[in-house]
């Protein structure tokens, strides 16, 4: 029975349009699988313009970042044993980045998601992170330094 839980991340875009930022980095705990069932987002400006949350996975995982802590979407699950980072301190991407997912925004305000409708569409992220079991979460926009608040859901199994 997978047990669920979700980061929210509240942060900036890059201060240079157009230009790629990476914002939270998921890495799978030994012996579990995770799956990527949300990605959603919102931004908060008075600029007009659209902006983007990737979804990607890497060949190589990215590291660093501050640890944070998935929340239980049922307080009777166990901590997660998915390792998750926001960009509080820098991310260094994986390589070979493959986009899985996005969600479009408009950065004057507005929602914008992915979801997977059944749990054989999730992402599935195999076990102790690496090439098969990593994911991050990055941010382009045509405005600079805009307020973006990414939320991803997943489960483990």
């Amino acid at each position: 029975m997978p047990c669920y839980y979700d980061v929210v991340r509240e942060t900036t875009t890059n201060g240079s349009a157009n230009t790629r930022s990476p914002h939270l980095l998921f890495l799978t705990g030994a012996n579990i699988r995770a799956k990527i069932v949300g990605l959603y987002g919102s931004c908060q400006s008075g600029t007009a313009g659209g902006a983007t949350l990737f979804g990607e996975t890497a060949s190589t995982a990215g590291s660093g970042g501050t640890t944070y802590t998935a929340g239980p979407r049922n307080a009777l699950y166990p901590a997660a044993t998915t390792v998750v980072t926001t960009d509080a301190t820098t991310i260094t991407t994986g390589t070979t980045l493959k986009s899985r997912c996005f969600a479009g925004l408009a950065q004057t305000g507005g929602m914008g998601g992915w979801v997977a409708l059944e749990p054989d569409h999730a992402i599935l992220l195999r076990p102790s992170g690496g090439a098969n079991g990593n994911f991050e979460v990055a941010s382009k926009a045509n405005g600079t330094s805009i307020t973006v608040r990414a939320q991803v859901e997943f489960s483990e199994e």
